[in-house]
């Protein structure tokens, strides 16, 4: 492991911060990937503000790990359990070397695979849900926001983050499961929704 941690750093192409918790200003190293866009520090400042009290000893789901932030911030705060999926292989390196580096081995399980597939052989529910596909994957978002319904796989809330064409598929999708947002937040063309349980 420390070979590879050694040359993910030599090689790294993104880094983004950790915001807050034990691990604030921890760095996570991403690589250049299509699609991977990690949720900027603001959005995560007023996210993390609004789960805050949840957190702690939850168990989360970083569905669309990418670099990790979301999970790994989640397990800053002091969430007890931590899953995160990612289905490239490159990415999941960088994310396997971030969790190594930052002590989080005992916490934070990486399954590399996608989100689908991990999502139809999972019967543990979660206390949060991240969901954050790449933009252009309207289809991936409303196929993962479906299982996750409809196999009742999460107990508190479901962050999604999108782009804001995508606002009238995912509003009509939320309003097939009969679920509304609590809190919204934008940035530029990002929209993010915290969504109470199914």
């Amino acid at each position: 492991m420390f070979a590879l941690k050694k040359n993910v750093r030599k090689n790294k192409a993104h880094e983004v911060r950790v915001n807050s918790g034990r691990l604030r200003g921890r760095k996570l190293a991403f690589p250049d990937a299509e699609g991977l866009r990690p949720t900027l520090g603001r959005t995560r400042e007023t996210l993390f503000n609004w789960l805050r009290p949840n957190l702690v000893d939850a168990r989360c789901l970083d569905l669309f790990a990418g670099s990790g932030v979301l999970g790994i911030e989640a397990a800053s705060i002091g969430a007890r359990e931590v899953v995160l999926i990612e289905n490239q292989p490159q990415t999941a390196t960088y994310l396997a070397a971030s969790i190594d580096s930052l002590g989080l081995q005992d916490i934070c399980t990486l399954h590399t695979t996608g989100a689908s597939d991990y999502l139809a052989q999972c019967s543990q529910p979660f206390d949060i849900v991240f969901l954050d596909p790449p933009f252009a994957a309207t289809a991936l978002l409303e196929q993962a926001i479906a299982l996750v319904c409809q196999r009742g796989l999460v107990r508190q809330h479901i962050y999604l983050e999108f782009d804001q064409q995508q606002e009238s598929a995912v509003a009509a999708l939320l309003s097939t499961f009969e679920l509304s947002p609590s809190k919204t937040t934008k940035a530029g063309s990002t929209r993010s929704w915290l969504i109470s349980a199914c």
